[in-house]
């Protein structure tokens, strides 16, 4: 039936020929006249004036998706959704993107939103809602827009504390949604469909949850008017204030020591042009705050390094420190916050974040792309090319010295392990950038940045999704698919270690095999929570104290025992893949690997990599308890 559709739609196939082969099929006339009225309708978006529907609960939520431009709904299987099924059987779109898990799906809808800047659509079953909060946590971290739909038990025997049922539904989604529904009125649904995604979409954006009860899915003769979602979305321009970008502009231009530090709404307003202007305009350096995206191009002269998760370069000697789009580097995100010598400024769509913990200089609430705009025009206004370049230049010049330096001392510092099996993280990374299409999207769900600073990341080059700033894991996989079915004629790799993999994402396997998303695969696999270990040390009371270091063990990071054949269970899914220890073996795997994706299949490749101490040394570190039920049975049974 859906294949028939689609050619109907396609003008493959007669609208008589359509109703001829619906008849082949065994339907009756009625039911020929109405799928032909139904498909004729679905051939045009609505008018803005609407169209007058009537159909199913379940057909009138579609329709709804349908007049948004939704393509994709990830979600689960249930009994409850029956007629929601039957509804996208009978339309060519959206296409229901299938998994086994539904932690897996939220993550696969978060990775399309990541990629496309618009709502993701995810349908659960409405018992199955808690499985959906480890990354649905994620996404509201992210500030990513999904809009939540799940079925309920049906409305006619409530309050008996019977089958899938619980006092409030609602409440366990508060701390992860912006905005929450339970529909229990058929006359609401397009409206509310509408509303979550809109609410969804409005920056800052966030998941929306809208729950409905399987009578309202199922209720027949629903009469709504579907409208074109544009009518009721709000398109957000915010410019800040002239007094404001004038006074930080004439400190950006007085500063000895300027540093600019991007989040997440830079790359959201499509503004890191916008962004690396500015910072070559005046020669500031630029960190990458905390953030799910690369903001600013990593392999940019000025470019300073992380600051969330550590430090960047000259902190110390900054006297501006201009946050754009992001939160503050705090303790939270385990960094120092900026001197307290250096004037703050703060801009964010986002404002009720600015101004919360330091004080703040100027305070700018507004879009990412109208601050950095009028930041540059208000620079250049005050200032002669010939001072801008008299600024800019020298710090130019030394930040090119600087890293180059840094990359001779990267590359110097890699050479002890380079050809090392287990191979090392520099010598994986280097391999992986020679390999990899040039405008590659990787998706990191990793413990460790050493790749970021042997991938070409820049402006046009390659680009990260991730790692989402929640850390919650067993995320990246699944975002890696939603990348991929958003950006299907873009090479899309994720890169996960082997503890976060086994952390519920082998479930996305199966999806990534059933819908042939080709993408790549790599498991940094050292057999252990390897940071983690040692975050475990840093904070040991035993191994702080020098009279019982001895006595220290590693009681849960070991993941060696039993060894995870990574590569065979791809394969269990009907997904090639290879275990690689050396650097040899490992250019051969990727060889494989992108041949294989352009033949449309995902790969797998399990990249056997050396174990890391607190120090940064190669270690080996594989002692786990002894703990065997079966011996200590008093039956063999």
């Amino acid at each position: 039936m859906r294949d028939l559709l689609l050619q109907f739609l396609g003008r493959e196939i007669s609208r008589r020929e359509f109703g001829r082969r619906l008849a082949a099929l065994g339907l009756s006339t009625p039911a020929v006249n109405a799928l032909l009225s139904s498909a004729a309708s679905a051939e045009l978006p609505p008018p803005a004036e609407g169209v007058a529907f009537t159909g199913t609960g379940a057909e009138v939520l579609v329709e709804t998706l349908r007049a948004a431009g939704v393509r994709y709904v990830f979600g689960t299987t249930a009994t409850g959704m029956s007629a929601f099924f039957d509804a996208l059987t009978l339309r060519p779109d959206p296409q229901m993107i299938l998994s086994l898990a539904e932690s897996q799906a939220t993550s696969m809808a978060h990775g399309y939103e990541l990629a496309t800047n618009r709502p993701s659509v995810l349908i659960v079953p409405g018992v199955a809602v808690p499985s959906t909060m480890n990354n649905l946590y994620n996404a509201w971290k992210d500030r990513s827009s999904i809009l939540v739909l799940a079925d309920g038990t049906s409305t006619y025997f409530e309050g008996r504390n019977g089958f899938q049922q619980m006092e409030n539904w609602l409440e366990s989604m508060v701390s992860f949604t912006k905005w929450r529904w339970e529909l229990r009125n058929e006359r609401q649904i397009a409206e509310m469909i509408r509303r979550g995604l809109k609410v969804a979409r409005t920056p800052p954006g966030g998941p929306v949850h809208v729950r409905m009860s399987l009578d309202l899915l199922g209720m027949k003769n629903v009469k709504q008017t579907i409208y074109p979602q544009e009518r009721f979305d709000v398109p957000l321009e915010m410019r800040p204030k002239a007094e404001l970008i004038e006074q930080a502009a004439k400190w950006l231009i007085e500063a000895k020591s300027p540093m600019l530090c991007a989040g997440a709404e830079v790359t959201r307003a499509g503004a890191t042009d916008d962004l690396i202007g500015l910072a070559e305009l005046t020669g500031a350096s630029v960190a990458q705050g905390y953030s799910v995206y690369s903001d600013f191009p990593f392999r940019n002269p000025l470019f300073a390094g992380f600051y969330g998760l550590g430090i960047p370069r000259d902190l110390a000697k900054t006297d501006l420190f201009v946050n754009l789009g992001g939160p503050m580097p705090d303790p939270t995100v385990f960094a120092a916050p900026p001197p307290k010598k250096a004037r703050l400024v703060h801009a964010r769509i986002e404002y009720q974040e600015i101004g919360n913990t330091y004080p703040t200089d100027i305070a700018i609430a507004a879009g990412m792309k109208e601050t950095l705009v009028a930041l540059r025009d208000a620079v250049q206004g005050m200032a002669t090319p010939e001072r801008l370049a008299a600024l800019s230049a020298p710090r130019l010049a030394a930040a090119r010295e600087a890293r180059a330096k840094a990359d001779a001392r990267r590359k110097a510092d890699a050479e002890a392990t380079w050809n090392a099996s287990p191979m090392s993280w520099e010598r994986v990374s280097a391999e992986l950038d020679t390999a990899l299409e040039d405008d590659a999207i990787i998706v990191p769900e990793l413990d460790y940045r050493t790749p970021f600073e042997w991938l070409d990341l820049d402006r046009g080059r390659k680009r990260l999704i991730g790692q989402t700033t929640g850390f919650a894991l067993g995320w990246g996989i699944g975002a890696a698919l939603g990348v991929k079915i958003a950006k299907p004629d873009q090479q899309v790799v994720c890169m996960v270690g082997d503890g976060a993999l086994l952390f519920g994402q082998v479930e996305a396997l199966w999806t990534a095999s059933r819908y042939d998303v080709p993408v790549l695969i790599i498991v940094m696999n050292n057999r252990s929570y390897d940071n983690e270990r040692n975050r475990i040390q840093n904070n040991s009371p035993l191994l702080s104290n020098q009279d019982t270091r001895d006595l220290w063990k590693d009681v849960t990071c070991y993941l060696g025992n039993p060894l995870v054949d990574f590569a065979g269970l791809a394969r269990s899914f009907g997904i090639d893949g290879q275990r690689t220890s050396t650097p040899a073996e490992f250019r051969r795997a990727l060889k494989r690997g992108t041949a294989v994706l352009r033949e449309g299949r995902p790969y797998l490749i399990d990249a056997m990599i050396m174990q890391l101490d607190r120090r940064g040394a190669p270690t080996e570190q594989t002692w786990h308890p002894q703990v065997s039920i079966a011996a200590g049975r008093k039956r063999r049974v």
